[in-house]
């Protein structure tokens, strides 16, 4: 059985070994090329970094896609990237 869904957010948590397939696997279709602003993002501002103006969504590597965290460091991260949006 195969369904398709769309979500807003998804949060993988994956223990203790670091994931970056994913983001990596996105980052083409992205349309910030999974980079920061990170002047924008001390100062509380929106990121507004466009490589690939086709692109679809803005793409941000965080929590497990760095380096080992846990869920609640995850989320913490990305809280300080989308607050602005």
């Amino acid at each position: 059985l195969v369904t398709e869904a769309d979500y807003d957010q998804v949060v993988v948590n994956y223990g203790t070994r670091p994931l970056d397939d994913l983001y990596f696997a996105l980052k083409p279709a992205s349309r910030n090329g999974g980079a920061v602003d990170y002047g924008a993002l001390i100062d509380g501002q929106p990121q507004t970094v466009v490589r690939n103006p086709e692109g679809a969504f803005q793409l941000f590597r965080i929590g497990d896609a760095v380096s080992s965290r846990n869920t609640h460091a995850a989320i913490h991260d990305a809280l300080r990237l989308v607050h602005a949006l």
